[in-house]
C-alpha cells in the first residue's frame, strides 16, 4: 500500500528559495527509493515537499527526518540574515 504526504511551505521568496537550495540534493540521495521518496517543487514563495512511503511507518519516519530538515535550514537562513544584518 503507498502512503501520501505533501507539506507546503510559504515564506518570502528569497527564503523559500534558499531552503529549497540548500535541501535539494537530500531529495535525489534517497536511500531506498522503492520504500519511500520525497519530490521537492518551488514556485514563487512555496515550497512543496511530496512524501511517498510504503507504510504509515516508513512515511511518519520520512515526514519527520525531512519536517526537521526544513526546520533547520529556515532556521539557519534566519541566523544567516541576523549576522549579515549586525556586519558579522
Amino acid at each position: 500500500m503507498k502512503i501520501e504526504a505533501e507539506f507546503e511551505f510559504e515564506a518570502e521568496a528569497e527564503i523559500v528559495k534558499t531552503i529549497y537550495e540548500s535541501i535539494k540534493e537530500e531529495a535525489d540521495r534517497g536511500i531506498d527509493k522503492k520504500r519511500s521518496s520525497v519530490d521537492l517543487t518551488l514556485s514563487g514563495n512555496t515550497l512543496r515537499v511530496y512524501m511517498h512511503g510504503e507504510d504509515i511507518i516508513r512515511l511518519r519516519a520520512v515526514a519527520n527526518t525531512w519536517l526537521r530538515l526544513l526546520k533547520i535550514a529556515d532556521e539557519m537562513v534566519h541566523v544567516v540574515k541576523e549576522c549579515d544584518t549586525h556586519g558579522f
